[in-house]
């Protein structure tokens, strides 16, 4: 398990696919806009675990607005076209690994 001192984040990197959150300890975390708009907290059934739309529905559709960070803990996303904004626990996106599938295809992009 992280501990809260280990998740400062040290930059993010803003690709045309992908959110790159390098953390302070040097490791680099890879978040495709399709999995942070699927795992937002916002967009999630908290009862089955299960996102309230497939997959390919946030594919290629919102790239973020704004990315900020909150407190030291909260990253923050405005994303264009909506009027939305989540909010993804700093620890929670650090101890994450998106699905390799979208990862890859974040990475792909470029």
């Amino acid at each position: 398990m992280i501990s809260e001192r280990e998740a400062p984040v040290s930059k993010i990197i803003r690709e045309d696919e992908a959110l790159v959150i390098v953390w302070e300890d040097g490791a680099e975390s890879v978040f495709s806009h399709a999995w942070l708009r699927e795992n937002a907290p916002e967009n999630r059934f908290l009862a089955l675990g299960r996102s309230a739309a497939p997959h390919h529905a946030y594919r290629d559709v919102y790239s973020p607005w704004s990315v900020s960070i909150e407190y030291d803990e909260t990253l923050v996303i405005s994303w264009a076209g909506l009027r939305e904004v989540n909010r993804f626990s700093l620890l929670t996106l650090k101890n994450s690994l998106p699905d390799v599938e979208s990862a890859e295809l974040a990475l792909s992009a470029d």
